[in-house]
Parts: structure tokens; sequence; C-alpha cells
């Protein structure tokens, strides 16, 4: 089908949920990829002999390949069409994870897992400018979270699938089944995937300019990189992703050396953190559109300081503690600190505007994603080192300055409309 296939505006409306549903499906199987590496972890270091750091490497390496493809692909999106810039990005990751499967070593798995990172990349800027072309601002929070539940519903799926194909087949088969999801997900992104007509797309902001003017547009560029929200937005997004993929890396880890829980009752605890992620995407968009009218900023305040309550819970989990208590610190982190997302995103889409959504969202991932590179191999560290309570209290020191940052943004906006360019 043509990326130009006809719509007329009554099938809009209806096929923008068919749109986003295609993008939600997108982002969950890669999700799948990204975070396979704590369900799969205990695996891992039975099968290389590798220490906690180097399964934080794994994350990184992912994640540092996504990092370097960001703001160029964010540039191609903005340029190229969404239709062919998601095929592109699904083959990308699709196929390297298909080859992880006959890694025969720690070096040649975390090269494999670093190239498919190159389409994990890409898989942002294309939704969020989905999102920002077939959704008007009355429902693109709400839209946006919807689409981010494939992120953490990724995530719980595999912390109960991949230890399940494991036990049973091996590592490499469950590998293998994610590599083939992705690449199934291209064929039907090709066939089903199309762009809004131009006649019925929503208004672009006003700060798109004359598009056929480089200079314009660079102007446009600067205004919203020097938007004092937007710069402190950037400082505070590595925090948030560094807790997240700590969380998603460890969790299963800890529970299971600290605790003695079996690695079937801490892929649980994950998987619960996960479905309270994915409610919380979706959750937190709807309280920002409907309780706080389009408000980004008083949601995120409440969120960042229940992460804060169940990063500093989880420190102080000991042994015999009552198994419901992890389970509960677990989804309020599941909550807040993988939960937290679809709100900044929307934040930061909607002060780009949707003719910039891509480039700076791409900025966005390359600054906020530095948190991911770093992250686990430091919490991994720190846990080799000193004990899995630094890390966990780590990540609680990071929810109260989200918490502090919020509050300022709050604070300095209170008696302005949401900065909404859209």
């Amino acid at each position: 089908m043509s990326s130009t296939t006809n719509t007329t505006s009554g099938e809009v409306k209806n096929y923008s949920w068919a749109i986003l549903a295609i993008l939600t499906l997108a982002q969950l199987f890669m999700s799948m990829g990204a975070y396979a590496w704590g369900p799969l972890a205990p695996f891992l270091r039975d099968e290389f002999n590798i220490s906690r750091t180097q399964i934080g490497a794994i994350t990184s390496a992912l994640y540092f390949a996504s990092v370097a493809v960001a703001i160029p692909s964010g540039i191609l999106v903005d340029r190229l069409s969404a239709r062919f810039m998601l095929i592109l990005c699904l083959v990308i990751m699709g196929v390297p994870f298909t080859a992880l499967a006959l890694a025969n070593n720690y070096l040649v798995f975390l090269v494999i897992a670093a190239v498919s990172g190159l389409g994990y990349g890409i898989i942002n800027q294309v939704s969020t400018k989905g999102i920002m072309y077939w959704f008007t601002t009355k429902t693109r929070a709400t839209a946006m979270g919807i689409k981010q539940t494939g992120v953490t519903t990724g995530g719980a799926i595999v912390a109960v699938l991949l230890p399940a194909l494991t036990f049973t087949y091996g590592w490499r088969t469950a590998v293998l089944v994610v590599g083939i999801l992705m690449l199934g997900m291209a064929a039907a992104s090709l066939i089903f995937y199309r762009e809004r007509p131009a006649a019925a797309a929503p208004p672009v902001s006003a700060s798109k300019g004359n598009p056929s003017s480089k200079k314009s547009q660079k102007e446009n560029l600067r205004r919203v990189l020097t938007n004092p929200n937007l710069i402190i937005i950037c400082l505070l997004t590595p925090l948030m992703a560094w807790a997240q993929t700590s969380i998603s890396s460890f969790l299963v880890l800890y529970l299971e050396e600290t605790l003695n829980f079996s690695v079937g009752l801490a892929g649980s605890c994950l998987t619960a953190a996960m479905i309270a992620g994915t409610a919380g995407r979706v959750g937190w968009g709807v309280l920002s559109d409907r309780v706080f009218h389009g408000d980004r900023y008083k949601p995120t305040v409440i969120l960042t300081i229940i992460a804060f309550t169940g990063a500093l819970g989880t420190a102080f989990l000991a042994p015999g503690a009552p198994v419901w208590l992890p389970f509960l610190y677990s989804i309020l982190m599941g909550a807040t600190f993988i939960g937290w997302n679809a709100l900044l995103i929307t934040l930061a889409a909607e002060l780009a505007g949707t003719a910039l959504a891509g480039t700076v969202m791409g900025i966005l991932i390359t600054i906020g994603w530095s948190g991911i590179i770093i992250g686990p191999p430091v919490f991994g560290y720190i846990a080799d080192n000193a004990g899995y309570f630094w890390g966990w209290l780590m990540l609680a020191a990071f929810g109260i300055i989200n918490a502090l940052g919020f509050i300022y943004l709050t604070l300095r906006n209170r008696k302005s409309a949401p900065s909404v360019t859209a």
C-alpha cells in the first residue's frame, strides 16, 4: 500500500486509532528486545560467566548505538515519510536479534546487541511524529500514553516469556522469537501504515515558518532549544532513564540474590513493575489531559514523589520480608520510573511543535538516553562493590531531584497556560 493512500476526512478519525495500534505494536515488539537483558541476566551470567557490570554493559551497548543515530534519524523522520522510517527501524533491529541466536561468546553478543540498537534509536521519533500528525492536543497525551504502553507491555511480556522459552528451548530460541516478531511487524507496517493526508492534518505549529527556508527552520530550532522549560527537561530526563533501565536490568537479580527469590518469582515482580508502567503511561496522560486540563508539569511532580517512595522502600528490603512488599515497591517504581516518559515526550514534542517534533525528539533522546548508557553499568558496579542498597538509594535520590525540578517548572508556569505550541 502506498504511503500516499488517499484517506477521506470521514475516515481520518477512525484510522488515527489504527495508526496508534500499529505504532503501539511496533513499540511493543522492539521494546521486547530492549528489555530482554533483565529476564535473561541469570542465563547469560551462567552462559558467558560474566559479572553484573558486564550484564549492564549489554543494555548500554544497545542504547549507545541508539543515541548515536537519534539526532540524524530524527532529522530524517522530519524530512522523509514516517512509514518508511518505521519499516526501516523494525528491520534494522529485527535482523540483528535473529543473529543473536548464533553468538558464541560475550563479545560477539555485545556487538550484535549494539547493532540492534541502531533500529531502536529511531522508533521514538517515528512514533512521536505519527501521533503529532494524527492526534490533536485534546487527545495527544492520552494517545502518547497508549503508544508508550508498548514499551512496558513488551517488558512485561519478556519478563515472563523469555525465562519460560529459555527453560524449555534455550535462550537462543528466545531471542530468535523476538527477532522474528519484529520482522513480522515490519511486514505488517508495509501493508497497513498510511501517512495522514496534508489536507486533513492538524494545524502545524507556527514555529514551522517557511518550510522551504533552511534559515527559518534553523532559527525556529534555535528558539525551541533555548526554551528554559525544554532545557530543564533535558537535564532531568537522563536521571529517569537511568532509573528505568537499572530497574529492568537488575530487579530480577537483586530479588534472586538478596531475598532468595526464585527466578520465576523475581520475574513476576518485574512483570508487575512493567504492568504498572503500562498503566502509568496511560494513566499519567489521561490525568494530564482530563484532570489537569493539559498541564504536563503538576502530574509529573506527583509521579516523581511516588518514584522516590518506591526506590527508597526497595533499598531497605531484607531477607524475610513479606512477599507482597517487594511486589508493592516494584509496582510503585514501575508506575513512575517506568511510566514517566509518555508525559515528558508529549511535553517536549508540544514545546517543539509538529514540524520539529522528530528533530527535537532525537535531541531529547540523545541527552536523555545518556542515563541509559551510563546507568546500568554504574548500578552494576555499585552492586558489585558496595551492595544493592546504595544502588536503590541512588535511584531514590533521582526521584527527589526530579520532583524538585518539576516543582520549579510548575511554579515557573503557574501564571500561564501550558507551554503548548501545536
